[in-house]
């Protein structure tokens, strides 16, 4: 039987067949993104700026938000409280268009992955990481000095995540595939040739809440636990034309 906190009820618990729904706290994110997005769309075209594919390759580090959640096994002791993370790392990768007027768009895949460190006041080993595609809209400024300036945003669909949780000896996988997942990004480009540029950006990210599914029985991860990174990135662009 998997222990519950005071505050949370049966609805709480894992429902294999729940699909993974949007958390209220997506709304403002995608509700700035928006507003951002629409701002700028009323701006004169912004000079220098050329027509054209792009591919782009990025990573850097990344910070994840803590979340509360609950660990049980019917041969450990349960775990509940907020799930603490230490260091962690990201990668991605996009195809887009440049239109010439400071908009561009793009198909892109991230990956992340943290380290956990904590859960409650108990040490544990393991990770929290996922895959998600995007479409990003950006716009670029003129350039200040060298460096053009972007903002961004983003829609995507979570591919996969999941938590590798280790302790006493003992390891458990836990998964779940779907869900929205929104990011706003800013950041600057500077043209090292005619066809490739190096940027550096940070990116804030939210997933949708979901229920997690285990690897074997008698495992549970309770109280769908949110994921919300923050990485800094460096990136290389190449232009075709």
């Amino acid at each position: 039987m998997v222990w519950l906190p005071a505050n949370m009820t049966g609805r709480d618990q894992i429902n294999p067949t729940q699909e993974p729904t949007m958390s209220f706290s997506t709304r403002p994110l995608i509700c700035s993104s928006l507003a951002c997005l629409s701002i700028l769309a009323s701006m004169p075209v912004v000079a220098q700026d050329r027509s054209g594919l792009y591919v782009s390759a990025y990573g850097g580090s990344s910070s994840l938000a803590s979340t509360s959640l609950t660990e049980s096994r019917t041969s450990l002791s349960t775990l509940t409280g907020k799930g603490s993370f230490g260091s962690g790392s990201g990668l991605g990768g996009a195809f887009g268009y440049r239109y010439g007027n400071g908009w561009a768009a793009e198909l892109a895949w991230d990956y992340r992955s943290h380290d956990i460190k904590r859960i409650g006041g108990t040490p544990v080993d393991g990770d929290f990481a996922s895959t998600t595609a995007f479409i990003n809209g950006y716009y670029r400024f003129e350039k200040l000095g060298i460096v053009r300036p972007f903002v961004g945003a983003g829609l995507g669909y979570v591919t996969e995540m999941d938590m590798d949780l280790n302790r006493d000896g003992s390891e458990q996988e836990y998964s779940r595939r779907g869900g929205v997942a929104v990011q706003a990004i800013v950041g600057g480009e500077m043209e090292l040739s005619e066809h490739w540029s190096l940027s550096a950006d940070l990116r804030r990210s939210e997933m949708g809440s979901g229920s997690f599914k285990s690897s074997s029985a008698g495992a549970t991860l309770s109280g769908k636990p949110k994921y919300q990174p923050t990485s800094v990135n460096l990136g290389l662009t190449y232009r075709f034309k």
